[in-house]
């Protein structure tokens, strides 16, 4: 559009400059431009996790689409003490140091007040403030307890509002972990809203599993993680190969470390790493020192081959020292075709939507629309592997199952899926580990999702200020 604007009407100046009206969003041409895979993603998660997460999700979004955030694990087989010098001087912390400061923080003041509620006790002792001190003030007795009725004890009843769920509010309804499958398919025939998955998950059948709190988590003392404060957006210089002629560090995202913490790894355990590739969680395994015997597995050839590629990189003497001794093996199988092996520790760190890279890469991205019924498939897929590590473990033996998903489907809706199988189908009872109060240390490393958006595991979740994950991990132990 040409636009012609007059200065000055008497000396007849004028400006000739061309504007372009923008399209409409509706527009074929605005249309045409959004069908890459990354926009598909993005379609896909504002349907879908605007409906999870309510005014949360904005900062989710932002969180997905900023810069990442990565930790440097020392790699225990090169020179560690000049990589761990070279690695402060740039301003990098410790994450164990982080955690058991923080750790120490908490229980100097939880013992507070417990100190002041036990003084704050005594002084209402002593001025007759509490019933049973108090003679003037009648108690009820245990049989006069009994007597009450249901109905009285309704009437002085105080309701606890905050637990009562409102079917307006999609956030109070997304907590109950009960899905309702879509009845409409919205645009064009490539588009499936993220909320299709919905279908994949029944909260019909009771489970015979039950949730314990876990109030320790063991960080290994050889395990040496560096992260960069909040606020911090410095990024770790490439590894590089020293006398060892291996790699001194390994650069992942800080939210892949959990899963194997979660582990509780101990001296001689056997390790199944049942989806392993490219090999981060393996390697963080191995540099604990503890596991006696690692399988890495993958399905494909090209997934094992990336395996191999991090261990010769990172561990001398691979074939002498680490094939031949058994200490490390790595397999190319199905997890679901896994029947035999006396594990004491699996990590099921399963094919996901990996919402991260889906946004960021059009590359191998499984919102093509190629790939609509593989992702729809995804929870089927993930929930046979967990039920086949549940079926793998050895008694006592502990099972954790991760994604870098945010979504409940295949996060929290597997793992119910897969518990109710275990149900039907053995006599083996799992136990959930709750890790809230273990994690409670880890909380100016990373962001953790509300508790009310999940019922077994825990979730990490994108902020800009320490953007890292999203990573869900629950962990599961079979006690028979």
């Amino acid at each position: 559009m040409l636009k012609i604007i007059y200065q000055n009407k008497l000396e007849k100046t004028c400006y000739r400059f061309f504007t372009r009206n923008k399209h409409k969003a509706t527009h074929w041409s605005v249309i045409r431009k959004k069908n890459r895979p990354s926009d598909k993603a993005m379609e896909h998660f504002d349907d879908f996790y605007k409906d999870v997460f309510g005014s949360h999700w904005l900062n989710i979004r932002k969180g997905l689409l900023g810069v990442q955030k990565y930790v440097a694990v020392i790699n225990n087989y090169s020179n560690t003490e000049v990589s761990i010098d070279a690695l402060e001087k740039d301003g990098a912390l410790n994450m164990r140091t982080l955690y058991t400061l923080e750790k120490d923080n908490i229980t100097e003041m939880l013992l507070k007040k417990k100190s002041l509620r036990y003084l704050d006790n005594l002084l209402k002792q002593e001025n007759g403030e509490i019933q049973h001190h108090n003679p003037t003030l009648p108690a009820i007795t245990p049989t006069e307890n009994k007597t009450l009725s249901l109905e009285a004890s309704l009437s002085t009843a105080i309701i606890d509002s905050s637990r009562l769920v409102s079917i307006t509010d999609s956030v109070s309804v997304a907590s109950l972990s009960h899905f309702i499958p879509t009845t409409k398919i919205k645009g064009m025939e490539d588009f499936v809203p993220e909320s299709d998955h919905y279908r994949y998950f029944d909260n019909g059948t009771p489970l015979q599993a039950r949730v314990e709190k876990e109030f320790n988590l063991h960080f290994p003392e050889h395990l040496n993680i560096y992260c960069y404060e909040e606020d911090n957006f410095s990024t770790f210089k490439s590894p590089k190969r020293d006398i060892t002629d291996v790699y001194n560090y390994y650069i992942m995202d800080g939210g892949s470390v959990l899963p194997v913490l979660a582990l509780d790894l101990k001296p001689g355990h056997r390790f199944l790493d049942m989806c392993a590739a490219p090999g981060g969680k393996s390697f963080i395994a191995l540099q604990t020192l503890y596991p006696n015997y690692v399988v890495c597995n993958d399905v494909s050839i090209s997934r094992v081959n990336r395996i191999l590629s991090v261990l010769e990189q990172y561990f001398y003497d691979l074939d002498e020292r680490w094939f031949k001794q058994n200490r490390i093996k790595v397999t190319q199988v199905d997890g679901r075709s896994i029947d035999k092996g006396n594990f004491d520790r699996i990590l099921v760190d399963v094919p996901c939507t990996t919402d991260r890279h889906s946004l960021t890469d059009n590359d191998n991205n499984i919102f093509k629309p190629g790939r609509i019924k593989e992702r729809l498939k995804l929870p089927e897929l993930q929930s046979a592997l967990l039920v086949n590590a549940l079926k793998l473990v050895e008694k006592g033996g502990v099972v954790v199952y991760s994604t870098c998903s945010l979504s409940p489907i295949q996060n929290d809706g597997v793992v119910h899926m897969a518990l109710k199988q275990i149900w039907e189908e053995t006599n083996r009872e799992i136990v959930i580990k709750d890790l809230g109060p273990a994690l409670a240390p880890f909380r100016n490393v990373y962001k953790f999702a509300n508790q009310k958006f999940m019922k077994y595991g825990h979730l990490v979740i994108p902020f800009v200020k320490q953007n890292y994950g999203p990573t869900y991990f629950c962990k599961l132990q079979r006690i028979t």
